[in-house]
């Protein structure tokens, strides 16, 4: 059976440069005698008295020590020591997340997205209630606050790469939470969306968290939700500049095709398979007029124009396979040979077999497409 796309995730978030323009945080008063000894001892310390450092009196002190965690947070080792740590420090950590220290919430955060690299550790910060809480800070804290809103994103990513993360955030029917649920998202969608028009585009990694979550039904169908048709509005992103995005939608197309009860709702959306090719077309020489007569318009204007086929081999490895997952059902196929898509898959065919190490599971991967959307003969049950 064809697989869906791996989990994504982010690590080692504590080792990434500071923005430039970071939002300004709370001004502290400068450092007392006391306060500077105990944060001249801070790396020093037993883990367990660093936790008691997070409740100290000072806040200078507590978010010394909150930095120290999500600095021990990157590597390994340090990692493996937190998650050890009895009581359990991961709730105390999601409780910082919308405090009321910038400094500190940030370097919780950051731990959090590092912590959640672990699966059993992953469990714990979903059960905390991690990725709901991010999900409200992104919804609540504006836009001004972007590297909030970007480790928030990140941190997303990270708890639903598990299936209780996936559906923790995607809600339950039984309990009415998954009505809620579908709301949040279709919001945080809007938020992403709004985000490729600031700069910084903090929200971009948003497309790997959309990614994961079409891997559960429960996900996918609210992404292809024909009220919203939030995966329409994803999917968009490939027709960007921004890679992450690009990869991301290329995914979240993928996981949801996978799904074939959704077939049909996709269908009924001519500019998906537009999309998906768009970044598969080369130079306009390679098509005529025959070739772009029926191309939905997008498409027919990108191969009259001309383009170049993207050097990610992951994304058109993405991309080839979210086609193969179209195939697997009837009204996928019809729905692809109608869009005449085949000039674009003919020409990046060629393309992938001008490497002088051609990529053969590439080219068959492309080729089981071709020829799905080349059946002419039907059979009688799909």
């Amino acid at each position: 059976m064809q697989q869906q796309v791996d989990d994504k995730e982010f690590g080692d978030g504590g080792q990434e440069e500071e923005e430039e323009n970071q939002e300004p945080q709370e001004v502290a008063e400068p450092a007392t005698e006391e306060e500077t000894l105990v944060l001249s001892k801070l790396e020093e310390m037993a883990l367990e008295e660093l936790m008691r450092m997070l409740e100290h009196k000072s806040a200078i002190v507590r978010s010394g020590a909150m930095a120290v965690v999500a600095g021990l947070s990157v590597t390994t080792q340090g990692r493996m020591a937190i998650i050890a740590q009895e009581p359990d420090i991961i709730p105390i950590l999601v409780e910082k997340i919308g405090g009321q220290s910038i400094a500190v919430e940030a370097a919780a955060s950051m731990a959090l997205v590092n912590l959640a690299e672990d699966e059993a550790a992953a469990k714990r910060v979903v059960k905390a209630g991690a990725g709901q809480k991010a999900m409200e800070r992104i919804l609540t804290c504006g836009a001004d606050q972007g590297s909030v809103r970007e480790t928030a994103a990140k941190l997303l990513v990270n708890v639903s790469r598990i299936a209780e993360g996936r559906r923790a955030l995607a809600g339950y029917v039984a309990d009415g939470s998954a009505e809620i649920q579908r709301k949040l998202l279709t919001l945080l969608v809007t938020e992403y969306e709004n985000s490729r028009r600031i700069g910084g585009d903090h929200l971009a990694s948003l497309a790997f968290f959309f990614e994961n979550m079409a891997q559960e039904v429960t996900g996918a169908l609210v992404l292809c939700n024909e009220e919203d048709f939030l995966l329409g509005r994803i999917v968009k992103d490939l027709a960007g500049n921004n890679g992450d995005r690009k990869l991301g939608a290329a995914g979240t197309m993928k996981n949801c095709c996978f799904h074939q009860e959704l077939h049909s709702a996709m269908a009924s959306h001519r500019d998906l398979a537009a999309l998906l090719c768009l970044n598969l077309v080369g130079t306009s020489d390679e098509f005529d007029d025959e070739d772009r007569e029926g191309m939905f318009a997008g498409l027919a204007t990108k191969c009259r124009m001309g383009g170049k086929v993207t050097e990610s081999a992951e994304l058109r490895k993405t991309i080839y396979e979210a086609l193969r997952m179209l195939t697997r059902s009837r009204i996928g196929r019809e729905y692809l040979r109608q869009e005449k898509i085949y000039p674009v898959l003919r020409e990046v065919h060629k393309f992938e077999e001008s490497f002088e190490v051609p990529d053969e599971d590439l080219i068959e991967l492309l080729e089981l497409v071709v020829e799905a959307v080349m059946l002419i003969d039907e059979p009688e049950v799909d």
